[in-house]
Formats: C-alpha cells, sequence, structure tokens
C-alpha cells in the first residue's frame, strides 16, 4: 500500500541473533538492524530485490535512521565505467544509509508533505518515489545515472540476514519450478507433438542463461549469494506462469 505520510515507529525489541549489526556505524549515527520488524518496502527492480528498513521514534514526522539494502546498484544499473568482468563476480549485498523526504511548509523550515526517501553510499546518491514507484540512482560524484521503475512487494525477502530463511525458499521455489516444466513438457508433447516439446526445451535453455546474465550465477547457472538467490526466486514466480502459454 502506498504510503502518503510517512510514520516512523520504534522497534522495542530486535532479533537477538542478527547481530549482523551490520557494520554500518561508520556511516550513520544509529544503525538499522535489517530485520522483518524494522521492515517498511520491498521493491523488485528487474528481478532483484531492494529492501527499505527503518527505526526512529513513534510519532516521528521525518526519519533520519533508515537503510536501503540492496544489490550493488552501480553495478545493476551500470551507473559507473562497465567492466565485462564483473558479470562473472558475485552479485554483492551494499547498505545505503537513507531518510526520509519532505516538502518544507510556509515557514521554509517545518516538514509538511512526504515526497519519499533519500538514500546514499558506496559512491551512488538516490531518490525512492513511492508515488509514481520510480527509483532515480546517481553518481555520487558524476551524477551520471538512471531511473527505473519498481514494483512493490510484500513478501519479505531478506538480503542481510535470515540466511536460512533465503535458502529454505529457494530450495522450495527451485523444485517448484522443475516440476512445473516438467508437467508443461509432457502436457505440450501430449498435445502438440515432439516438435513443440523441442520448442519448449531449447525455450527453456536460454530462460535459463538469461536467467544467470540477470542474476548473476555460476557457470553452472546455480546462485551463490543470497542476492542471486533471491533474484532467482522472483525469476522463477513469472517463469512458471509462461508455462501456461505453452499448454493454451
Amino acid at each position: 500500500m502506498m504510503r502518503v505520510f510517512h510514520r516512523c515507529r520504534f522497534r522495542l525489541s530486535k532479533q537477538a541473533g542478527v547481530s549482523v549489526s551490520l557494520l554500518l556505524a561508520a556511516s550513520f549515527s544509529t544503525a538499522v538492524v535489517p530485520v522483518e520488524a524494522n521492515f517498511v518496502l520491498g521493491m523488485d527492480v528487474q528481478g532483484q530485490r531492494l529492501n527499505l528498513y527503518e527505526d526512529c521514534e513513534e510519532g516521528s514526522v521525518t526519519c533520519d535512521n533508515m537503510l536501503l539494502v540492496a544489490p550493488d546498484l552501480q553495478r545493476l544499473w551500470h551507473i559507473k565505467p562497465y567492466d565485462k568482468s564483473i558479470d562473472k563476480s558475485p552479485y554483492s549485498v551494499k547498505l545505503y544509509p537513507a531518510k526520509t523526504k519532505h516538502s518544507l511548509c510556509n515557514d521554509g523550515v517545518t516538514p509538511c508533505g512526504f515526497q519519499g526517501y533519500q538514500f546514499e553510499g558506496n559512491g551512488i546518491k538516490g531518490f525512492i518515489n513511492p508515488i509514481d514507484k520510480k527509483i532515480h540512482a546517481g553518481n555520487e560524484w558524476t551524477l551520471d545515472g538512471s531511473s527505473v521503475t519498481y514494483k512493490e512487494n510484500s513478501t519479505y525477502l531478506p538480503l542481510v540476514s535470515q540466511a536460512a530463511l533465503i535458502d529454505s525458499k529457494y530450495t522450495a521455489s527451485d523444485k517448484a519450478l522443475n516440476k512445473s516444466y516438467q508437467i508443461a513438457r509432457n502436457e505440450v508433447r501430449r498435445l502438440y507433438g515432439e516438435r513443440m516439446e523441442a520448442g519448449l526445451k531449447q525455450e527453456q535453455i536460454q530462460w535459463i542463461k538469461q536467467r544467470s546474465k540477470e542474476c548473476g550465477a555460476n557457470a553452472q547457472h546455480q546462485p551463490r549469494t543470497q542476492a542471486e538467490k533471491v533474484c532467482f526466486i522472483r525469476k522463477n514466480d513469472s517463469r512458471e506462469k509462461d508455462y501456461f502459454l505453452w499448454i493454451d
């Protein structure tokens, strides 16, 4: 659900075990622990997941204690000079300090209308606009950048903590995809013959290669990091819907 006003909440409890506490203290005064209790917004962009977290006192109009957890955005949108060798390395998760942005009232001081979220770090500056569901990001020094549309997603898929949760979701997603593919392949062969079945098989191979290119993967087209597994989960969900087109 789109937010018109931003109301920060104070979390009394943090999940003890996630002490990954994220080595962010150098970036801002109070590190936001990226756990589901602090989760504000999930965004899917090109199969990749971006998560926004906050931890501010209840009733606050503005919030400067926020965190965007995402794959390397410079790499994702090629904001820095492109290096072909980078495609061979795993997608790393980056932490971007963030805060709310408001227009000012007539007195020029008091925050009025909520506009979105600003974030920066790792050589990048950006803005999340929840009204048109766009993320604007640019190089911190040259301001060269791009704008992409995101799809809001309330399903919680962490990128830093709860690795076991992602592993289990990925395993389930992988099994569901393989099962759906086999069912679709058998149905296509039964209804349309071996030639159409071969076409589906060839398309599946090309899709697997494209998924690896967009999400990142090893030579065997297997994900290596949480970020890549989350991307696989999103891609797999979309792919299962495509099988119905072959059957129909």
